[in-house]
């Protein structure tokens, strides 16, 4: 079964294969604390990486994949996303590609989940920041060029080569996802092996519209090699980290004083 965590070679296909994967994340990993628990974090070779999360009383409460790439770029980030299903220790932003001066906002907007939210205190809003994204496929199909995709399209409004559609943000739930539908050029792409597993998957640096994107495929979504070059488009799960540290708000004086949050 392909997943989130099959996209960057952690064999994961039933309940227990997470429950081994967590343990084996808690004996290896690195923890950080936080002021909303505990986050034991583990890298793997070529970026590959696990946020497994803990409450105070260090019990397991989520764990999210993450993989830190090429892509670097600039987001109007504009608000915090807070939905009913996430774990204390999740965390997710709003924010606009391409962002007009002053950040609140650019030629489209997207949400991105992020693995380490609790790192950070409340961000100043709105404010530019350079991010790194991560697109987990979900769906993917692979074109030759700009040609072959362009002539597999029957619709008369046809999508363009790059193009970003922030399908999160037009479900039927009030909650924003961190999803998307993108198409884009493959600018350099490798099989990737993860060291603790041995299981390979696809990684790809890829411009889309708006700026770079690297995505991560389990190697079964894959009817055609990925290749420099070629065109992509499918839908993917978005994943992003902060590349320098945000603005965060200041406390007021009573806080300072009273050690209020």
């Amino acid at each position: 079964m392909v997943n989130h965590m099959t996209s960057i070679g952690f064999d994961v296909e039933q309940e227990s294969d997470w429950n081994k994967l967590a343990e084996f994340a808690l004996k290896q990993g690195k923890r950080i604390l936080t002021g909303k628990g505990i986050y034991v974090h583990l890298e793997a070779n070529e970026g590959i990486e696990l946020w497994l999360q803990l409450n105070p009383k260090h019990e397991i409460i989520g764990m999210n994949p993450h993989y830190t790439g090429q892509s670097d770029r600039c987001l109007g980030i504009t608000a915090e996303v807070v939905r009913k299903t996430d774990a204390v220790l999740d965390g997710a932003f709003h924010g606009w590609a391409d962002p007009e001066p002053g950040g609140k906002s650019g030629i489209y907007p997207l949400v991105f989940d992020i693995p380490d939210r609790a790192l950070y205190g409340i961000l100043e809003l709105p404010q530019i920041l350079r991010v790194q994204l991560t697109a987990f496929s979900h769906e993917l199909y692979v074109y030759r060029d700009e040609e072959q995709f362009m002539n597999s399209q029957e619709t008369e409004i046809k999508l363009a080569p790059e193009s970003f559609i922030p399908s999160g943000l037009f479900g039927e739930t009030d909650d924003p996802g961190a999803t998307a539908f993108f198409t884009g050029q493959v600018l350099q792409t490798r099989e990737i092996v993860n060291e603790y597993t041995g299981f390979s998957f696809s990684w790809a640096l890829v411009n889309t519209l708006g700026g770079e994107i690297d995505v991560v495929t389990d190697t079964r979504l894959l009817a055609e090699p990925l290749t420099a070059g070629s065109i992509l488009s499918g839908s993917f799960w978005i994943s992003g980290k902060f590349l320098e540290g945000p603005q965060l708000k200041r406390k007021s004086f009573a806080a300072r004083m009273f050690g209020m949050r």
